[in-house]
C-alpha cells in the first residue's frame, strides 16, 4: 500500500510539474513570437525612412493600423504584465521542480519542442532565449527615453500635447524600473530549474548504466 501510495504521489507531483512547464513553454513562445514580429516591423519601418518613428506615419501591425504614441502607451503595459506573469509562472515551476523527483520522470515533450529555451542542452539557444528577454526591456526603454527628451520634436499636437507624450515615457520608464528585479528574479527561476533538470538526466543515465 505504501509502495502504491508512493507511486501516485510521485505521478500526480510529475503531472503537476508537466501543467507548470507547458504554461510556461506556451506563455514564452507567444512572447518570443511577439517581439520577432514588432521588430521585424520596425527593421522594415527603418528600412522605409522611419515614417513611423520619426514621421508618426501609422503601421500594419498584426492587421491592426497602430500609431507610434499608440504602440509606446500599450508596449509599457504589455510588457510589464507579461513579465508579471512570467514571473509568477517561472516561481510555480522552481517549486514543482524542488518537490518533484526528476531523475524517475520520463522526459518531458515540452521540453523536446521548446526550441529557443532556457533549459536547452545549446548554449547558443539558451543564450538567443535570454537575449530575446533583454531584446524586450531595451525597447521599453528605447521607448521611454524617446518619449522623454524628444517630446517636442516628435509629439504631434493633433494627436497629443507635449505634455502627455512625455508622461508616457514616465510611465514606461516606471514601468522599467519595476521590471527589471522580477526580470532577474525569472532568471534565478529558471536557472534552478534548469540545474534539477540536469540533475535529473544525470541521475536517470546512471541508472541505465
Amino acid at each position: 500500500m505504501d509502495s502504491l501510495g508512493s507511486r501516485a504521489h510521485f505521478s500526480m507531483e510529475s503531472k503537476l510539474f508537466e501543467v507548470a512547464l507547458e504554461r510556461v513553454v506556451k506563455t514564452w513562445k507567444t512572447y518570443i513570437t511577439a517581439i520577432c514580429i514588432l521588430h521585424l516591423t520596425l527593421i522594415i519601418d527603418a528600412l522605409s525612412g522611419f515614417s513611423f518613428l520619426r514621421g508618426g506615419e501609422p503601421i500594419d501591425l498584426a492587421g491592426f493600423k497602430v500609431v507610434r504614441e499608440a504602440l509606446s502607451a500599450t508596449y509599457g503595459i504589455l510588457f510589464s504584465l507579461f513579465v508579471a506573469n512570467a514571473f509568477l509562472e517561472s516561481r510555480l515551476l522552481k517549486s514543482r521542480s524542488s518537490t518533484t523527483d526528476l531523475s524517475t520522470a520520463n522526459r518531458f515533450s515540452a521540453l523536446d519542442l521548446w526550441f529557443i529555451s532556457p533549459f536547452s542542452d545549446s548554449q547558443i539557444l539558451r543564450k538567443a532565449f535570454w537575449f530575446l528577454f533583454i531584446v524586450g526591456y531595451l525597447l521599453l526603454a528605447q521607448l521611454s527615453f524617446v518619449h522623454l527628451l524628444f517630446s517636442e520634436k516628435l509629439s504631434d499636437p493633433t494627436r497629443m500635447s507635449p505634455g502627455i507624450f512625455a508622461a508616457i515615457g514616465a510611465i514606461d520608464f516606471i514601468l522599467l524600473v519595476i521590471c527589471i528585479p522580477f526580470g532577474y528574479r525569472i532568471y534565478q527561476n529558471f536557472q534552478h530549474v534548469r540545474s534539477m533538470l540536469h540533475k535529473g538526466d544525470q541521475a536517470r543515465l546512471g541508472l541505465m548504466k
